[in-house]
């Protein structure tokens, strides 16, 4: 049996234009609410509860919190911080408490692809993260708006009219009449 010969011929598009294509295909665009500081510092001001600024001279990412310091922005530090060196941005030993207080700060490492710019890995992993806190910051503002609403404007079934309830001489299980049992909580043991 003969073997059988197949010719492989490319179809209208060149090679150069496969080529475009790919290169279009790998730009990505992202959208983040930042400045450039005087001395080329990148500071990112989109999330809630934190500020970030990328020093490239340093190398250093360094995170503040919003208004001041909480549990929340603290927890929020620590996650971004885990976040960045889960995906191998930030050198996780380098993480430590920053010069200015309630700041975070870590370094991260030069890349070996000279053709990958770390500031440009940074933001967009900044970008990733900031999107994937999204839902816990609508669902926030949602319950402090239902919980105002409930305040604010309550149901029908959830109000009474003045008078609906009748008044009592005596209400309740507390007598204000009666000072004695106070006065034994403090007394000596």
């Amino acid at each position: 049996m003969p073997p059988i010969k197949i010719k492989v011929t490319p179809d209208a598009k060149s090679a150069e234009e496969m080529a475009k294509e790919k290169e279009e295909a790998k730009k990505v665009s992202i959208s983040l609410e930042a400045r450039k500081t005087i001395d080329g510092k990148v500071m990112i001001t989109d999330h809630r509860d934190i500020d970030i600024v990328i020093d490239t001279v340093k190398k250093q990412i360094i995170t503040f919190p919003k208004d001041e310091m909480s549990d929340e922005s603290y927890q929020t530090q620590n996650n971004y911080f885990n976040f960045l060196s889960k995906k191998g941005i930030v050198d996780r030993n380098s993480v430590q408490g920053g010069d200015v207080y309630a700041s975070i700060q870590g370094t991260y490492p030069d890349p070996i692809d000279e053709t990958v710019s770390a500031a440009q890995l940074i933001l967009l992993n900044t970008y990733h993260f900031i999107e994937s806190e999204r839902p816990r910051f609508e669902t926030e503002e949602f319950v402090v708006d239902q919980i105002e609403d409930y305040y604010t404007d309550p149901e029908d079934s959830d109000t009474t009219e003045l008078g609906e309830v009748p008044e009592e001489p005596r209400k309740g299980s507390i007598d204000p009449y009666v000072t004695g049992r106070y006065r034994r909580t403090f007394g000596p043991y």
